[in-house]
């Protein structure tokens, strides 16, 4: 995703900036998504690994990356795992 896209895009909700997913947590949110563990705002399970998401630090939500396309519906967001 570019950069001059990335400023400008904000979660959907409240409105705060959004930033890219590191690798680390990209590995970490598809390793939980490979072990069914994950459900988004609508409460469907995820079954698809991501090829990136944008994260709230705000509301600590994780938007998916679709096609090379974010998704910010709120329904589409899921709970921003916990770093350790």
């Amino acid at each position: 995703m570019e950069d001059p896209l990335l400023q400008i895009l904000c979660a959907p909700v409240s409105h705060a900036p959004l930033r890219l997913a590191s690798p680390a947590e990209l590995r970490q949110i598809n390793s939980q998504i490979r072990s069914r563990l994950v459900r988004n705002q609508a409460g469907l399970t995820l079954d698809v690994e991501l090829e990136g998401c944008l994260v709230c630090e705000a509301d600590r939500m994780c938007y998916p990356i679709r096609d090379g396309f974010p998704v910010l519906i709120s329904g589409e967001a899921f709970d921003s795992p916990q770093t350790s």
